[in-house]
């Protein structure tokens, strides 16, 4: 398959990457540790006798060639240049080195032997944490020939030379595989550990994306919900003024319709009186569709409010003179509560769309002979701006939702005219406050604006 391929290749690529870096390593100690060798070689050529000053001097050759190999191994290995060679290279001549050594040891010199042959160990060691496992094998095999050759050298007994051969030969086997196999290991345990955070990440992403999906997909669902209950809102809500506006305008062509005989006075009394009619239905009309205008406004953030200072009284006289006549229909009175010099800085016209439909709404419950109050007052830094009637109670559990574009069924059949809280809501938030429904002294039901004086 092509992963099974894929992630050979990255294993492939790990264990490379892993020899690489462990080579680096290498290649900076072995600069230093032969500068520091050469260093002492070179303060010990004066000592000796003269064959030993001449070994002095091939050492400090010797020492001078493997620091010269190994800086080019360390620049070619920092450059990225040639990397396998520089490997191979280092860890041959590192092997010769060691090999050298043993040549110049004394043929008694058992001590020196035995710790030459731990240092060929370690190179062997070294060759399996850098090089691949043919390569290193290679190696260890020349490396296990010298140890051989060191053996016979010291004129060890046959069966002592076959003995420590065989040990270290089992023992540069088992380095060699030890170490390309820690290799292997490790860069299959970080391409494992890798693909894992990989795979979590994508799927922590995929499940985000799923949930982004389903959100947006309840998102849409909930606006086709709320366009049909708007459709149906708007509907239902347009079809008592409208159908009223036709029989009003009905009656007064009846009223006004050609004959033999002129209108009488009071046929043309009560045909002015159906036009006005006809004329406050055509308010209330032009008035939802305002409503609805201003709601996408308001919603889309495109209008702000025009604070400016507004005479209150004025306002409220303004909707109170608005509504008597309608109020009167049910016997009802309209009273204004508040300070005649009270100049907050408001929207004059968001104030004014608000109070109307509060007003509109306390229309439609105050009970008949009850009281429509519109007041006003300043209270902890915000002027509030009150619509309360002596209609019924609203259950506290339902009051949070009044305030809601598509109050449920029975809320909004029962207390919520159309859009005309929502409205009211809206606007409240423009100015920066709040709108809420409490009850108040002497009336069922007080709808209250809270807006800040400052912003």
């Amino acid at each position: 398959m092509d992963i099974d391929r894929d992630l050979d290749e990255a294993v492939v690529a790990g264990i490379a990457d892993v020899r690489y870096r462990n080579g680096l390593i290498l290649a900076w100690l072995r600069v230093g540790l032969r500068t520091l060798t050469l260093v002492t070689w070179l303060l010990s050529l004066h000592l000796g006798s003269p064959r030993e000053q001449t070994l002095h001097y091939l050492t400090v050759l010797v020492n001078a060639i493997h620091l010269a190999i190994g800086g080019v191994v360390l620049i070619a290995l920092r450059r990225r240049r040639f990397v396998h060679t520089a490997l191979v290279l280092a860890a041959a001549v590192d092997i010769l080195v060691v090999a050298f050594a043993g040549w110049i040891t004394e043929p008694g010199d058992i001590a020196s032997a035995a710790f030459l042959m731990g240092v060929m160990q370690l190179m062997l060691l070294f060759s399996g944490l850098t090089l691949p496992r043919g390569e290193a094998a290679t190696l260890g095999a020349i490396g296990t020939a010298w140890q051989l050759y060191l053996g016979l050298r010291l004129g060890l007994r046959a069966d002592w030379v076959a003995a420590t051969v065989l040990v270290l030969g089992a023992s540069a086997v088992a380095i060699t595989w030890a170490s390309t196999r820690i290799m292997e290991l490790a860069a299959r345990r970080a391409l494992g550990d890798y693909t894992g955070q990989l795979l979590r990440t994508h799927r922590d992403a995929l499940a985000s994306a799923n949930q982004e999906i389903a959100t947006q997909r309840d998102q849409v669902l909930t606006a086709q919900a709320e366009a049909e209950t708007l459709s149906k809102m708007v509907v239902h809500d347009m079809r008592n003024p409208l159908a009223a506006l036709q029989q009003f305008v009905s009656l007064a062509r009846d009223r006004l319709a050609d004959g033999d005989q002129a209108p009488k006075a009071s046929e043309l009394s009560a045909a002015r009186e159906d036009l006005e009619l006809a004329l406050e239905e055509g308010g209330r009309l032009a008035a939802m569709i305002g409503d609805l205008l201003l709601i996408s406004r308001l919603e889309s953030t495109v209008l702000q409010p025009s604070r400016r200072p507004t005479p209150v009284w004025s306002l409220l006289e303004g909707v109170a003179r608005g509504i008597r006549r309608r109020a009167a229909d049910h016997q009802a009175t309209v009273t204004i509560a508040a300070l005649p010099g009270l100049t907050p800085s408001l929207d004059s016209e968001l104030a004014r769309r608000l109070l109307e439909n509060l007003a509109a709404n306390a229309l439609r419950f105050v009970d008949r002979g009850g009281r429509i109050e519109l007041a006003a007052e300043v209270s902890e830094g915000a002027v509030v701006l009150a619509v309360r009637n002596t209609g019924p109670t609203i259950p506290p559990e339902l009051r949070p939702q009044l305030f809601q574009k598509h109050s449920r069924g029975s809320e909004r059949t029962a207390y919520n005219l159309g859009l005309g809280l929502y409205l009211c809501r809206l606007v409240a938030e423009a100015h920066g406050g709040t709108m809420g429904v409490r009850e108040a002294p002497g009336f069922g039901t007080s709808f209250e604006a809270r807006l800040p004086l400052e912003v």
